[in-house]
């Protein structure tokens, strides 16, 4: 079919020759880079894209395909929907192979049927309407012709589609690219001229109020800001469709519609649209705002406000997400899934309703639609997956703190969030990393000193027997032999007593023999023994020791006083003298004080993941990371 460009007649070709189809309409024009005649090469094959047709989703809005013809004899189509670009090809199915029926097909459904390198997966099912068509296409299209389509995805941008209008029905296989795939890098959005009923002309329907729209083109619902008015847009056309109901809501937006921004990467974008939605958790509603943005290259995102927290918000290829059993999930509903690499633990199950909007959109919003909201997080990245009965999305929320917003939008005195976003990241890091430093230095340091310091050795063994006392006050001394030390080195002394139910009190004077200078050590021994009604017990030991810092080298000798229970009998006493006994009495010092940081971040890091989990419909049990999306 071929359509005149002048007096939009459409001409097929057909096995009887030429035949007049009458007119169609006019596409509706979009800021879109591509246009009839555009010459690109893909996987090295050159392409020129000869035709284009204009299809409606039946929840409303405008998709292109269009029609690519190849140097080497292929012919492709190129889906052009919401910034994004799909190119397929017709792909026959092996003889015998059956394809399940639309109504069979379920979302999320793995399709074994069609041979591909990857699994492919039901993301979609809906009716195209067909509106518009220009140039060549390879088949007769009939205005207002419906029929029915599941689109499929797969993983690593694979992308396919069962075309159910022909019996059986047609597949086509390809892969979701970019324009730098295309060779069309260079592509430019088009200015189109303006259209008759131009966005700066449009008065509203209900109340005559002026309004504009940003991407008329592609807006399905605007709200009129002067009367509150929710109005249906009809390629450009308005017309009223109701006045939005009160809620209870808070629709006091932070950001205003129209508000532009320059996000991470110099990617500008524009809010558009701002929607008010909401879960009930037992009872109570919980709100939260989202702002639609939309740049004519890149297509829309979302900008989601949830108790003063942010995160931007980017589509995601359903068939990347999987279940932590590895198995690609929709049907049901995995406490843990996997994405580019991550674990996200789910944080929320729940109905998210519209509840109040503001500004245009792309799909035929309404107040009170609901969708089913999943939830997981993994700090700072939050994964959520809405389900209706034709279709399943994911997307990839990243947090963003007030600065970031502040400085994107040039506004300043945003409000402060409360409490722990679900994938607020813990920025306290510092003090269980940096802080565990410190530690493995001491550590290491306390290895690398072994060699150095050597090991203990036995510098005196001896034998001294104290006489008994004249009384049970007056001590009795006793006197080893001299003895050397090495100098810059700590000195134990050891002391041992055979007392039984009784004690011995030592005081020990290490003396100098050349400087006489005396280092004084008590060194009491007491040991008792008995049995009582739980059995026998015993107290202290037969034996003690004391440890003195380093002393000059030299020769030394002990004076031993002592006094003891039985005093009228002499006391046998054995002592040892040790050096360069390692203790750990400095070690273990220096490891408490160091732990002190460590143990305070870990302190902060729980308190933080409770504070995170504490309004998880699943607790910090299930999961152990972040929360709900919204």
């Amino acid at each position: 079919m071929l359509v005149c460009p002048y007096c939009r007649s459409a001409l097929a070709r057909t096995d009887r020759g030429l035949a007049d189809l009458g007119k169609v309409a006019e596409v509706v024009e979009s800021e879109s880079p591509l246009k009839i005649g555009l010459k690109g090469v893909y996987n090295g094959n050159r392409f020129e894209l000869t035709g284009r047709a204009q299809l409606r989703h039946d929840m409303g809005g405008f998709w292109d395909e269009w029609y690519a013809t190849f140097s080497n004899g292929w012919v492709g189509w190129l889906a052009e929907a919401q910034g994004k670009f799909y190119l397929t090809f017709y792909q026959p199915l092996p003889e015998g192979r059956v394809l399940p029926s639309f109504d069979a097909l379920q979302i999320g459904q793995m399709v074994q049927e069609i041979p591909a390198q990857t699994g492919m997966i039901v993301a979609e099912k809906g009716t195209a309407t067909s509106v518009a068509a220009d140039g060549e296409i390879p088949y007769r299209l009939t205005p207002n012709e419906r029929s029915q389509y599941a689109d499929l995805t797969g993983k690593n941008n694979a992308f396919g589609t069962i075309d159910y209008s022909m019996n059986p029905p047609w597949v086509f296989l390809g892969n979701q690219v970019t324009l730098a795939d295309l060779g069309l890098a260079d592509a430019r959005p088009a200015e189109r001229k303006p259209r008759a009923v131009s966005a700066a002309a449009m008065g509203c329907p209900n109340c005559g109020g002026p309004l504009s729209l940003t991407a008329p083109d592609k807006a399905e619902r605007v709200t009129c800001p002067n009367c509150n008015s929710l109005l249906d847009v009809n390629q450009g056309n308005l017309s009223y469709l109701k006045a939005l109901n009160p809620t209870q809501a808070d629709i006091n937006f932070v950001l205003p519609v129209g508000a532009k921004g320059t996000f991470p990467g110099d990617v500008k974008f524009r809010i558009i649209g701002a929607v008010v939605r909401s879960v009930q958790v037992e009872g109570i509603h919980y709100y939260w705002h989202e702002y639609l943005l939309y740049n004519p290259s890149v297509g829309f995102r979302w900008l989601v406000h949830s108790d003063n927290h942010w995160n931007f918000v980017e589509p995601v290829n359903p068939a990347e997400v999987e279940a932590a059993m590895g198995s690609t999930i929709f049907t049901s509903v995995p406490t843990k899934v996997n994405y580019n690499g991550r674990g996200f633990k789910i944080f929320q199950d729940a109905q998210a309703m519209v509840e109040y909007v503001k500004g245009e959109f792309y799909w035929s919003v309404e107040q009170g639609e609901t969708v089913r909201a999943i939830d997981y997080v993994a700090a700072p990245l939050m994964l959520s997956q809405e389900v209706t009965p034709n279709e399943v999305n994911w997307s990839a929320g990243n947090y963003l703190t007030n600065a970031e917003i502040e400085k994107i939008f040039g506004v300043t005195d945003l409000p402060k969030p409360w409490s722990v976003a679900p994938n607020q990241p813990f920025t306290g890091q510092f003090y269980y990393t940096w802080g565990l430093l410190p530690l493995l230095l001491l550590f290491v340091v306390a290895i690398f000193m072994l060699p150095f310091t050597g090991m203990s050795s036995r510098v005196h063994d001896e034998q001294i027997t104290l006489p008994p006392m004249t009384n049970a006050t007056t001590g009795q001394v006793a006197f080893s032999k001299p003895f050397p030390l090495k100098g810059n080195r700590n000195v134990k002394i050891s002391a041992s007593a055979p007392v039984n139910n009784s004690f011995v009190e030592l005081d020990v004077d290490l003396v100098n023999d050349q400087s006489q200078e005396i280092e004084s050590v008590t060194i009491p021994i007491e040991y008792y023994t008995g049995s009582d009604s739980d059995g026998a017990w015993s107290e202290g030991g037969q034996s003690q020791d004391a440890t003195v810092s380093s002393l000059p080298g030299g020769t030394y000798t002990l004076r031993v006083e002592g006094t003891w229970q039985n005093y009228n009998q002499p006391m046998p006493v054995s002592v040892r003298v040790e050096q360069n006994v390692v203790r750990g009495v400095n070690f273990i010092c220096a490891l408490i004080v160091l732990m002190i940081v460590p143990i305070i971040g870990i302190i902060r890091k729980f308190s933080f993941e409770s504070a995170r989990w504490k309004d998880s419909m699943f607790g910090s049990g299930s999961s152990g990371s972040s929360d709900d999306s919204e």
